[in-house]
C-alpha cells in the first residue's frame, strides 16, 4: 500500500509524473475528481474539458480512470484519445477551455504522467492548485468509492479531433505562410518519431507538405518504445537520425519527444543544430512578422536569462524588446501573455507561439524551420552559422553538488569573485562582462548545480573551458 510520501512524489513542479505499477489508475480517478471540486469550481472556470492520452501502454486505462472521475463530479468531458500535447493545446485554445494529456513525455517507457491545462497558457503546477489536487489524493486513496471494474468505457469524439487538426493546420500555415513558400525540388526530410505521437505530427506535415519528400523513421505507434527511448535531449536517441540523413542524404533530420511538444533539428552533414542559436533564429523571423505583417502581437521574445546572448542581441537588433525569464515553461508562458510576445523559446527544445496561444508546439516549430529554410534558400547547416561563429558556449555542465553547499553559498562565493560584473539573481547567478557572461544554477530536480559559460571571443585569456575550470572549482574548493 502506499504511504502519503508515496503519492507526494508523484506531484511535480508542473505536472504529475511518476512510474508504473506504483503509479496506478486510483490516482488518476481521484485525481479527475480533484480537478473538479478543489480547482474548477472553487475558481469559478468552465465545467468542461478535453482530455487526450499518448501511446504507452498504461494511458488508456489511465485516461479512462481520469475521465470517470471528472464526471462523477459533474464536468462536462471532450474525450478525444490519441494525441500529442500540442493537439490537446489546440483544442483548449479553440473551445477557451481546461485540457489534459495524460503523457510521460520523453521518460522510460514504464513511466507515465499527467499534464493539466487549467486556463491556456496556464499550466497547473504545485504553485497554482495541483498541491491541492495532491492533497485530495492523499486524502482519499485508502478510501476510494469506486473499483476498477467501474471504470467506464470512453467514446472518443472524432468531430473535437478533426476540428483540432484544422485549427493547428490553420495556425502553422499562419506561422509558416505554406502556400506562398517556394519549396527545392526534391527535398528530403527524415522524421524520426521514436514510436510516439510524433507519429500523428509526422501524417501532418506530410499532409501540409506534398511537395518535401518525408522519410519516417520508427513511425509507427509503440508504446514499448523498441527502437530508442522518445528522449532526443540524449545524444544517444539522435544517433539513428543522424545515420538516416547522412545514408538518404536528406536536407534536414527532424526528432520529436514522446509527446510531440519539443522538436529537435539535424541538419544535413547529420549535426544537431545548437538549440540556443535556433531559438535566436526563430526570435528574429517572428519579429520581423510582426512589423511585415502588423500582427496584433509585441515584436518582443521571452528568452532563459542563463541562455546565449544570441536571441537578445538579436532582438534588439530588429528593435524589438528581449524578456529574460527563469528556466521553466510556466515562466516563460507567463512573460510571453504579460507582454503580448510574438516567441519565446528553451533551447531543450520548447518552443512558445504567441499565434498559438503562447503554447509550445513541435510541429509549428517544424513549420517555421522550413518556411526559414525555404525562404533565405539555404541549407540547414547554415541556418545559424552567424550565432556558431560569433558566440562561443561551453554548452551546459552539470557538477554534482558538494555535501553542504547550496545554492546560497555559491552565489556568494561569486559575488565576491566577479564583483566587477553585472550580476543578475533572477534565475541561481548570471554574471555579465562585456566579453563574456555565466551561470550557475540549482537544479529544481536533482542535486545538481548547472553552469553555462559564453564568450564573444575566443583566445588564451578569454575562453569557455578555462572560465568553466575557475566556476567548477568554486563550487567544489
Amino acid at each position: 500500500m502506499l504511504n502519503m510520501l508515496d503519492l507526494s512524489k508523484f506531484f511535480k513542479a508542473y505536472d504529475l509524473r511518476g512510474t508504473t505499477p506504483e503509479l496506478d489508475w486510483k490516482v488518476y480517478y481521484l485525481a479527475g475528481q480533484a480537478l473538479v471540486t478543489e480547482i474548477m469550481i472553487p475558481e469559478e472556470l468552465e465545467l468542461s474539458i478535453n482530455v487526450w492520452h499518448d501511446t504507452r501502454l498504461t494511458s488508456e486505462k489511465f485516461y479512462k480512470a481520469f475521465i470517470t472521475g471528472l464526471l462523477s463530479k459533474g464536468c462536462t468531458v471532450i474525450p478525444c484519445g490519441l494525441g500529442s500535447t500540442d493537439m490537446m493545446y489546440a483544442y483548449t485554445i479553440k473551445k477557451n477551455i481546461s485540457g489534459a494529456i495524460i503523457t510521460a513525455s520523453h521518460n522510460p517507457k514504464d513511466d507515465n504522467g499527467l499534464k493539466i491545462v487549467k486556463k491556456y497558457p496556464q499550466m497547473l503546477g504545485l504553485s497554482t492548485g495541483l498541491d491541492k489536487i495532491r492533497d485530495y489524493v492523499i486524502a482519499y486513496y485508502d478510501s476510494i468509492d469506486i473499483d476498477e471494474k467501474k471504470i467506464r468505457n470512453i467514446i472518443n469524439s472524432t468531430q473535437a479531433k478533426k476540428e483540432t487538426i484544422e485549427f493547428l493546420t490553420n495556425v502553422c500555415n499562419q506561422i509558416g505562410d505554406i502556400h506562398n513558400i517556394n519549396i527545392p525540388k526534391d527535398y528530403k526530410v527524415v522524421v524520426d518519431a521514436a514510436n510516439g505521437m510524433g507519429t500523428l505530427i509526422f501524417l501532418l506535415l506530410q499532409a501540409q507538405y506534398p511537395k518535401i519528400k518525408w522519410i519516417p523513421l520508427y513511425c509507427n505507434l509503440d508504446g514499448n518504445f523498441p527502437n530508442h527511448p522518445a528522449d532526443p535531449i540524449n545524444p544517444e536517441n539522435l544517433k539513428d537520425l543522424q545515420s538516416e540523413v547522412l545514408k538518404t542524404k536528406a536536407n534536414l533530420g527532424i526528432a520529436f519527444d514522446g509527446d510531440a511538444d519539443r522538436a529537435f533539428f539535424v541538419d544535413e552533414k547529420g549535426e544537431l543544430i545548437n538549440g540556443e542559436n535556433l531559438i535566436a533564429v526563430f526570435a528574429r523571423e517572428l519579429v520581423r512578422k510582426v512589423k511585415t505583417d502588423n500582427l496584433d502581437f509585441n515584436p518582443a521574445s521571452v528568452y532563459v536569462v542563463s541562455y546565449s546572448r544570441a536571441l537578445a542581441d538579436t532582438v534588439l537588433m530588429e528593435g524589438g524588446a528581449a524578456i529574460a525569464s527563469k528556466q521553466g515553461h510556466t515562466y516563460v508562458k507567463d512573460l510571453m501573455k504579460k507582454y503580448n510576445a510574438i516567441y519565446g523559446g528553451e533551447a531543450s527544445g520548447h518552443h512558445y507561439f504567441g499565434q498559438f496561444g503562447y503554447m509550445d508546439s513541435g510541429i509549428l516549430a517544424c513549420n517555421l524551420i522550413l518556411k526559414t529554410l525555404f525562404n533565405n534558400n539555404i541549407a540547414a547547416s547554415e541556418l545559424c552559422k552567424y550565432y556558431q561563429d560569433k558566440y562561443f558556449m561551453s554548452g551546459e555542465q552539470n557538477i554534482k553538488a558538494p555535501v553542504g553547499k547550496d545554492m546560497k553559498m555559491i552565489s556568494q562565493r561569486v559575488k565576491r569573485k566577479y564583483s566587477d560584473g553585472v550580476i543578475n539573481e533572477m534565475d541561481g547567478i548570471t554574471v555579465f562582462y562585456p566579453e563574456y557572461k555565466f551561470t550557475i544554477r540549482g537544479s529544481n530536480t536533482e542535486p545538481l548545480f548547472r553552469i553555462n559559460v559564453e564568450t564573444k571571443i575566443k583566445n588564451d585569456i578569454i575562453n569557455p573551458d578555462k572560465i568553466l575550470q575557475e566556476l567548477k572549482s568554486i563550487i567544489l574548493e
